[in-house]
């Protein structure tokens, strides 16, 4: 073989290589994003169910805080006033309140209550747990649930259960409303209170 030749078959080989080497690089691309679109795909459907936080203001009677659960139930067999009072646990505090209002000059109805403002936070994926605050807000809801039948989806499904239940404690739509959500915060995660 000449000189020639061998360059040439040399060149042939190195471009053959790098023709090849760039061809490899492009197919690799191409599958990676595939692979990234297909990540993207899936990730999106996820993100369309973020639920979109509800919340709304409310005034508890507060009477007292401890650290325990037992030192409340000590604090609540202790005063016959507070007979219809439920404990609450916020952050493992518990607070000890007997109403909650959606206006502050009727907050302290109980002697020896201060009033304590606070949020009820639903970021929830069951619409009517979702809709709590709200509901929770709507005296419709607790004065004449009884006379007119709620749509369907409208309130949680055992909300006649719960509010009959609730009503043989106490006529008070406050007390009512206090009992509805320690009924509702201690069964779904998704409800927050915050101060």
């Amino acid at each position: 073989m000449r000189k020639n030749e061998w360059i040439r078959a040399a060149l042939l080989g190195i471009a053959s290589g790098l023709i090849g080497v760039a061809l490899f690089v492009v197919m690799l691309n191409f599958v990676n994003k595939e692979e990234e679109k297909e990540k993207i795909e899936n990730i999106l459907p996820v993100q369309q169910e973020v639920v979109e936080e509800m919340d709304a203001s409310f005034y508890a009677s507060q009477h007292a805080l401890f650290s325990s659960k037992e030192g409340a139930e000590q604090f609540i067999a202790a005063n016959p006033l507070l007979n219809k009072a439920a404990i609450i646990e916020v952050d493992g505090q518990f607070f000890v309140w007997s109403a909650l209002s959606t206006n502050k000059q009727v907050a302290t109805l109980v002697p020896s209550a201060f009033s304590k403002q606070l949020s009820i936070v639903a970021a929830c994926t069951e619409p009517t747990i979702q809709k709590l605050p709200e509901i929770l807000m709507d005296e419709k809801y607790l004065k004449n649930y009884f006379e007119q039948e709620p749509k369907e989806g409208e309130v949680p499904a055992d909300w006649g259960q719960i509010l009959t239940a609730v009503s043989s404690l106490s006529e008070d739509i406050n007390v009512m409303r206090l009992h509805i959500l320690t009924h509702y915060y201690g069964e779904n995660d998704c409800l927050k209170i915050k101060f």
